[in-house]
């Protein structure tokens, strides 16, 4: 009985360590949800150029996002926003109104409408996936699911089957551990104060004709998660041509006693020509700027320069730039004071 005794005295200890995940993802699990996202989100578009729109996965075909208007004025640097929440849930097969039918993947995209703003009068946002086999310009696209921020339920939800879901392999399955409530609360915490711009970058704004769209999942190790941003636009010179490119940013979290978050850190990763290891960036000059800033209450407020910079800022200029600001300490406890995640989120 003694060695039995000795296990069960280990046990307790291991238990009684403190409650943080021991493991994070695998670097195959990471990179597979990262592809995966990122063919899936290259399908989505906003209209208007300055617009953010950020994906996450909810869990296995399940997938939420927000859309959010271009968010700052150059001319007198103003946050002002609207936005369009979503979730996004793929099928692997469904059946059709004809019955001879084969059975084919669907995709249904819903607007979440307690979150979005909402307006029987122009101008309002919208958002749309491309279901098209080949989807070589989203942003004009040729079979899409639209959604808008207007009254009515027109433009509250969409479905469509195409076999281009297939086709993508986005039926994958990438981890056996889908997104804990403590990945959702950072995924929508991080959707509602990550903001992408070129007017906030330095030394000189951009003029805002870039769109951008960004995924988010976890990373390897624990608290930590990442950001791949697609700056993309369509320029017609008189042949409309599609471009996109990407550059990858990483978000270390920490807790505090209380299970709040504490302050955390951002940073871009290392260019790929520097010799860095994957994951790196590609991209050679994104010429953008990115900030974690307090949420704001979209539609009904503005936040001045002083309080949507009293977050994070990086520079993401080139890979050369001297004016390149590539980390920055995340404040959270500021950011998130007052709004629904000023709380503990539960167990990593």
């Amino acid at each position: 009985m003694r060695p039995f005794c000795k296990f069960l005295w280990f046990v307790p200890i291991f238990l009684l360590a403190p409650t943080l995940p021991l493991f994070g993802q695998t670097p195959a699990e990471v990179a597979c949800e990262e592809a995966k996202l990122g063919r899936l989100i290259h399908r989505f578009s906003t209209l208007i150029p300055g617009d953010n729109l950020f994906l996450w996965s909810a869990g296995g075909e399940d997938y939420s996002g927000l859309a959010v208007s271009g968010p700052f004025r150059s001319a007198q640097p103003i946050r002002d926003e609207l936005q369009i929440s979503f979730d996004l849930k793929l099928q692997a097969s469904g059946g059709l109104l004809n019955p001879k039918r084969l059975l084919l993947p669907q995709a249904i995209l819903v607007r979440r409408d307690p979150a979005t703003n909402l307006s029987a009068t122009e101008p309002v946002m919208s958002a749309w996936i491309e279901l098209a086999l080949q989807a070589s310009d989203p942003t004009q696209p040729l079979q899409p699911l639209l959604i808008a921020g207007r009254l009515g339920r027109d433009f509250g939800a969409a479905s469509g089957a195409a076999r281009s879901l297939e086709a993508e392999n986005l039926f994958e399955r990438c981890s056996a551990a889908e997104p804990s409530a403590f990945d959702l609360a950072v995924f929508e915490i991080l959707s509602r104060t990550f903001r992408v711009t070129d007017q906030l970058k330095q030394p000189f704004p951009g003029p805002g004709q870039d769109r951008y769209k960004t995924i988010f999942f976890r990373d390897v190790e624990p608290l930590t998660y990442r950001a791949k941003v697609f700056s993309y636009l369509t320029a017609c010179d008189p042949r409309c041509r599609y471009s996109e490119a990407s550059f990858q940013l990483r978000i270390h979290f920490a807790l505090a006693d209380t299970g709040k978050l504490a302050a955390g850190r951002i940073e871009a990763l290392r260019w790929c020509l520097d010799g860095a290891p994957p994951p790196c960036t590609a991209f050679i000059n994104p010429e953008t700027a990115v900030i974690v800033a307090p949420p704001i209450f979209a539609g009904h407020e503005t936040q001045p320069e002083a309080v949507f910079r009293s977050g994070a800022f990086l520079n993401v200029d080139s890979q050369r730039s001297p004016e390149n600001i590539l980390t920055d300490d995340v404040p959270w406890p500021q950011i998130l004071r007052g709004t629904a995640w000023d709380r503990p989120l539960g167990t990593p």
